[in-house]
């Protein structure tokens, strides 16, 4: 009976116990266990522990019901059982798959209703025991409260003490002792104070410090109560007492004490302790070497995390989205073409705003008088934007200015820059924001209702339309403060700069890339000589005389500061940067071409020298790329994103390799082609291998080139309709030791704000390093494969002579292959001599296989006779 318990109660770690004899597991429903009424509870566990059933009645229900009866299961156990009544046993664990178990046998029952009184006896035992020590602790309380104190006066007896420090102490018990020194405090009055009038004022009760009370008159003291008055004195004394008593007097003894040191049975200079010392002192060696170069005390759990620091590790690495800013009536259902954070203000950004028009639309629009707009939101105003800032045509790259951060310059649809100044528009913003900080009620309400529209700032200057771009401006970038120039490009000097940037550069599609500077108008005025020399017509020259004499200000072109005209290298057209997709070097600042001219430079048509920019070209995409960006950790490494794949290029180190168009630098990575259009490319600005790749389908891919170069890491979630920019948060503003920040715009007019997590921002141990020995391996590959191409021409030249001597040069073998130079190599199909290799490996593993299976069939006997085969 007791094993039996124990295989119902305990069951085995390795498995449950055997199933008893005369036991069966049962499945029984809910809605059955409430027909044979075991249920206790709505919930499913809420079951009686067990319980008897008549076995007459049940059998007749289930040759009445049949499998609707719920006992038709276990019919024929039912049928078995000896007794008349069986017992169904509930299982909440499950312990042999059921929750139900029915006894049978004669036996089983038995020991199962012995264990259940058992069991009820041990209960009930128990709760006798509980309920006995609670009415003890009730009537002990009881007691308590009830308790009669009998005040009996006490008797004096004989006072008894062991020791005199026992005596001490209990006298020092009874006395009263200060636990510190005591406070002396002097109370004084001003001499020149005395006898002078005073006037004190009013004082709220709830100041601190010394309070003055003001004289008040009663008029009815006097008449009531100044009979009552007399004057006493009081002074309080300490009670004393005297008492005596008195202590055995013991006189001193003089005594001493001696001992001598007790050692065990020998002494240290045993031979048992110097073998013992011998044999354990190479461990104490070798545990004294451990601790000087092991640091013990190190936590061993602290670079535990690093692994799963990766981005392909099943760990936590979806953006988080913290804002998602869209206006229903500038951005909604419109491209975000372009996003820029603010250089020195925290949860500031704009985003420029363009319609989605296909081609045959824009054509059909164009002329057209439109305005668009550069939305500038706020973490803080999530509904409406801080600043509109218009535009009569759509800007497609904008850039607040480094230094000045309230002057924003952008570049439009028709080619010219234009310019925003900010400062009068954010000193009105911030007026609003102190006059609702200071003020409350109706006045915050008005302050509402005057911040229901934002603010439209209008540009301060557009570049003149003669001589800007004849193309839509596609990027911009300021210059730094210390990179300054000149109309001729070249850098001022350092007395002529003041730690602000005045200039930036734009490129567009028209073969042009130029240099603006936004102090235009003191150009003009020739009050910066050092930057260019006022070049105006006389009329302009009249006019602005005349201006100046009437104290009116005239409209001054601004014009482009610096112009470079990017030229073929062959010298035979403009290159055009928007449609042939290569990737230009060029220097505005080139050396002299000493073999075109006599000058070292080349002619015009007009006969002006005409330096040479473009320094180098190469084959990039086959379409213009979406994306161009240096990396923030190596500066000699480009990413250019195309329509299907993404280049990595090394400034500093080309790979030279043979295309049909002649030898021309190659990238150093190539990555496969993705299963939808690319939008966009970022650099990770805290990891030096982590790059973010924007797709068409709202995905963005990420690549951990120390993890793996073959494929994406991850790839992460953003928005369901199509990516048109991104960029992070970086600069004064950003936090790169707590968060890492995202701007995504789509295609609908979402602007859309994630906080990036850890495990994609916080750099790896040693991952510069990691990623500079990824870029040399490459690097070291490209150069193996162009040895390789010339090495496979030089052999199939040799190879052609020594055909040529023997035949003569015709008839007999066909020549081999061609190398793939001159069969139509095409760049990025993969290396033409590892294609060679594999089809040379397959021919030989084909012949091979072919002998193999002539052998077989002969040693078979499977093969055609010798007369048929003769015949064929």
């Amino acid at each position: 009976m007791a094993e039996e318990k124990k295989d119902e109660s305990a069951p085995a770690a390795d498995g449950p116990p055997p199933l008893p004899a005369g036991v069966k597991p049962w499945f029984c429903s809910d809605k059955m266990v409430q027909v044979i009424e075991m249920k206790t509870g709505p919930a499913i566990v809420d079951l009686l522990p067990f319980k008897s059933f008549d076995k007459e009645f049940w059998l007749a229900d289930i040759q009445a019901k049949g499998f609707m009866s719920p006992f038709d299961p276990v019919a024929d156990e039912i049928k078995q059982c000896p007794l008349p009544e069986f017992l169904i046993v509930t299982d909440v664990e499950s312990t042999y798959g059921e929750m139900f178990l029915i006894y049978y046998s004669e036996e089983a029952i038995v020991n199962r209703t012995a264990a259940a009184e058992a069991a009820a006896a041990a209960a009930e035992a128990e709760r006798k025991r509980l309920e006995e020590e609670e009415a003890a602790r009730l009537a002990a309380e009881e007691a308590r409260k009830n308790a009669v104190y009998v005040d009996e006066p006490m008797k004096s007896r004989p006072y008894a003490s062991g020791t005199a420090a026992a005596t001490e102490a209990s006298i020092a018990s009874e006395s009263i002792r200060p636990e510190r020194s005591l406070l002396s405090i002097s109370i004084g009055r001003p001499p020149r104070t005395i006898g002078r009038p005073l006037t004190l004022g009013d004082r709220d009760h709830d100041v601190t410090g010394v309070a003055e009370f003001r004289y008040h008159k009663v008029p009815e003291f006097d008449k009531r109560w100044a009979r009552m008055e007399r004057d006493c004195g009081v002074q309080a004394v300490a009670e004393t007492g005297e008492s005596a008593t008195q202590t055995k007097w013991c006189r001193p003894v003089n005594k001493c004490v001696q001992y001598e040191a007790q050692g065990g049975a020998g002494d240290g200079d045993s031979d048992g302790v110097a073998s013992f010392v011998k044999s354990k002192l190479k461990d104490v060696e070798r545990a004294l070497q451990q601790n000087e170069t092991v640091d013990i005390f190190s936590d061993a759990l602290a670079s535990v995390g690093e692994d799963d620091a990766l981005i392909g590790s099943k760990m936590e690495n979806q953006l988080k989205e913290l804002r998602n800013f869209t206006d229903l009536e500038f951005s909604k259902n419109k491209s975000l073409a372009c996003i820029d954070w603010h250089p020195t203000s925290k949860g500031v950004l704009a985003v420029s705003v363009c319609k989605t028009l296909s081609f045959d639309d824009r054509v059909s629009v164009s002329g057209q008088v439109d305005v668009a707009y550069v939305i500038v939101w706020e973490f803080a105003e999530w509904i409406k934007p801080q600043l509109v800032l218009q535009t009569p045509h759509e800007c497609f790259t904008f850039k607040y200015n480094p230094t000045q951060p309230n002057i924003v310059c952008g570049g439009t649809f028709s080619g010219q820059p234009v310019m925003w100044d900010l400062n009068e528009a954010m000193s009105v913003i911030e007026k609003k924001k102190m006059a609702r900080k200071n003020s409350g009620g109706d006045a915050a309400e008005a302050a509402d209702d005057d911040d229901a529209q934002s603010a439209i700032v209008h540009p301060a200057a557009m570049g003149h339309i003669d001589t800007s771009h004849k193309r839509m401006i596609a990027d911009m970038c300021w210059l730094e403060p210390d990179a300054q120039v000149n109309s001729k490009g070249k850098l001022l000097a350092e007395e002529h700069l003041d730690g602000k940037s005045y200039q930036f550069m734009t490129i567009a599609g028209d073969g042009q890339a130029l240099i603006w500077d936004i102090r235009y108008n003191e150009i003009a005025k020739g009050n910066l000589p050092h930057v260019n020399k006022p070049k105006m017509s006389a009329a302009m020259t009249a006019a602005m005389e005349k201006a100046a004499k009437e104290g009116q200000e005239i409209n001054v072109p601004w014009t482009p500061l610096f112009r470079m005209n990017v030229k073929r290298l062959e010298g035979v057209g403009e290159l055009s940067l928007s449609e042939e997709g290569e990737l230009v070097f060029a220097d505005w600042r080139p050396k002299a071409n000493t073999s075109a001219g006599k000058d070292g430079k080349e002619d015009d048509d007009e006969g002006n020298d005409v330096p040479e920019y473009v320094q180098w070209m190469a084959k990039d995409h086959n379409r213009p790329c979406v994306a161009l960006c240096r990396s923030p950790f190596f500066g000699d490494m480009i990413l250019s994103v195309g329509d299907w794949n993404f280049h990595i290029w090394k400034m500093d180190d080309f790979t030279v390799r043979q295309t049909p168009e002649g030898r021309q630098k190659q990238p150093i990575f190539t990555s496969p082609d993705a299963n939808t259009y690319l939008t966009g490319g970022q650099w990770s600005p805290s990891r030096p291998g982590v790059l973010l790749i924007s797709k068409a389908d709202g995905c963005v891919d990420v690549w951990d080139f120390t993890d793996s170069s073959n494929r994406p890491s991850a790839t992460l979630m953003t928005t369901p309709s199509r990516i048109t920019s991104m960029e992070f948060l970086t600069g004064k503003t950003a936090s790169p030791n707590k968060q890492q920040l995202l701007a995504i715009g789509d295609v609908v007019g979402s602007l859309h704000v994630f906080d990036v997590p850890r495990n994609l921002w916080k750099p790896l141990a040693n991952e510069h390093n990691t990623m500079l020995n990824f870029v040399n391996r490459e690097i070291k590959r490209m150069n193996f494969s162009e040895e390789r191409q010339k090495a496979r021409e030089v052999e199939y030249t040799t190879q052609s002579k020594e055909k040529e001597a023997e035949g003569g040069g015709g008839g007999g073998e066909a020549p081999p292959p061609p190398p793939p130079a001159e069969a139509g190599w095409e760049a990025g199909a993969g290396d033409a001599e590892e294609d060679e290799d594999e089809a040379e490996i397959m021919a030989a593993e084909e012949a091979a296989y072919k002998e193999l299976e002539a052998r077989f069939v002969e040693q078979l006997g499977l093969g055609p006779p010798a007369g048929e085969e003769e015949a064929a």
